[in-house]
């Protein structure tokens, strides 16, 4: 049985989602957008940030801000798909991915964007062969390999792809990558292997972990052992100040902490049902929420973006990264409380004793079950979508079947009834 984490002991500490900072976030972001539809290059004035341009689509859609400013956003990546995509001379899993999380937050289908099947180009850029077989993209994955892999998995979730031989693979290079210590490095070879040295920029971070985990949980292919590896690996390599840099633990001087990796891990803590206010991950007097709202300008023409430590100027990178996770959702747009879809059977005796399948979302850090007002007999959590309980006795009658994780308690649906005969 899974054990809940417990709640922050001390002084309440802000939990998410944060909607009034994501919407400050947000409107600063909308702000950057030209009357063309895009954000502007810094470097190469008169052209477009097409990458800033799509994650300001996807942190504006995620915030619920702006959203004609995200259309118009979104209508300009529908005309330069190929110009974004464009890695190498080949398709870029990573870009394609963004663009496929992008339809799907604003409403449109990933598979006619822009006169292209945004989904059918990701699963075409996956290897068939070699080590790497089932890695998504041509592209060297010294970097990125694990990150744009979970990404993948996350946009293919919401594009409806989730069976299959290419999710099957996917999955299965995307677990192989995982270190005995639970993160996942940017690419696990002789050059970055899991023992690598954090002070040499090596070994498992918290980015790659993160989207790794996201990708993952939408897929729900991680399992509880893996989950919970996971969530120690993120839980240990927490920052002092309460949030994270790049590398797990980073030299543990002022700054090191910086907002876009905290704002990852968030998201990767949504999406494993903990909660980023627990016992666990509070520091003294501040836990990582606190800390990614530390980086929020408070006034000024910058109002409402978030600087780099030290910068105290707007930063476009962390901004846009950050604005979805005070939002509270993943980066496969799932909110981070459990949701149950299915109880079966959802019939049973009123003398208690049937044992029930439940099948949902966020399930790993489950802590308790209910029917109606009263608690399971015993429950046993099998995955992040699986649990399986005992009912206990009750009366006849149909009640609603909870769950609850330290990130919030399943919604009442249709789908969660129980009935008990007579």
């Amino acid at each position: 049985m899974a054990a809940p984490l417990p709640a922050s002991a001390a002084t309440p500490q802000p939990s998410l989602p944060q909607t009034a900072a994501a919407q400050a976030a947000a409107n600063w972001l909308a702000g950057q957008i030209t009357p063309g539809g895009y954000i502007a290059s810094t470097t190469s004035p008169g052209t477009a940030n097409i990458d800033a341009t799509a994650n300001a689509v996807y942190a504006l859609a995620a915030s619920g801000v702006d959203l004609g400013q995200a259309t118009a956003a979104l209508t300009y990546l529908e005309a330069h798909v190929n110009a974004y995509v464009t890695v190498s001379l080949a398709d870029g899993p990573g870009q394609l991915a963004l663009l496929i999380l992008d339809a799907h937050a604003m409403g449109v289908s990933p598979s006619s964007f822009g006169g292209t099947d945004l989904v059918a180009r990701l699963v075409a850029t996956q290897r068939t062969s070699g080590t790497d077989a089932g890695l998504f993209g041509v592209q060297d994955p010294s970097f990125d390999g694990s990150y744009r892999q979970g990404l993948s998995l996350a946009a293919l979730a919401v594009g409806g792809v989730t069976t299959g031989a290419t999710v099957t693979s996917a999955e299965a290079w995307l677990t192989g990558q995982q270190c005995p210590d639970g993160g996942w490095t940017s690419y696990i070879n002789s050059s970055n292997p899991c023992n690598g040295k954090p002070a040499n920029f090596a070994g498992p971070d918290t980015n790659s972990t993160a989207l790794a985990v996201q990708g993952l949980e939408a897929q729900h292919a991680l399992s509880v052992s893996s989950a919970k590896s996971a969530l120690r690996f993120l839980t240990r390599g927490e920052d002092a100040d309460g949030g994270w840099g790049y590398e797990p633990n980073s030299p543990k001087t002022a700054g090191s902490t910086d907002p876009d990796s905290t704002a990852l891990v968030l998201q990767a803590l949504l999406s494993l049902g903990a909660s980023p206010s627990s016992a666990k991950l509070t520091k003294g007097s501040t836990d990582p929420v606190a800390a990614l709202l530390s980086f929020q300008i408070p006034s000024g023409s910058g109002f409402g973006a978030f600087d780099f430590p030290g910068s105290n100027v707007p930063n476009l990178l962390a901004t846009y990264q950050v604005a979805p996770a005070l939002a509270g959702v993943t980066v496969a747009y799932d909110l981070g409380s459990p949701a149950l879809t299915k109880v079966a059977p959802s019939r049973g005796v009123v003398a208690g004793g049937t044992t029930i399948h439940l099948t949902g979302t966020g399930l790993v850090e489950v802590g308790s079950v209910v029917f109606g007002s009263k608690a399971a007999t015993s429950f046993t959590v099998n995955s992040s979508t699986s649990i399986t309980a005992v009912a206990p006795a009750g009366t006849a009658g149909t009640v609603d079947v909870r769950v609850t994780s330290p990130a919030g308690t399943s919604p009442v649906t249709s789908a969660d009834y129980f009935t008990y005969k007579g």
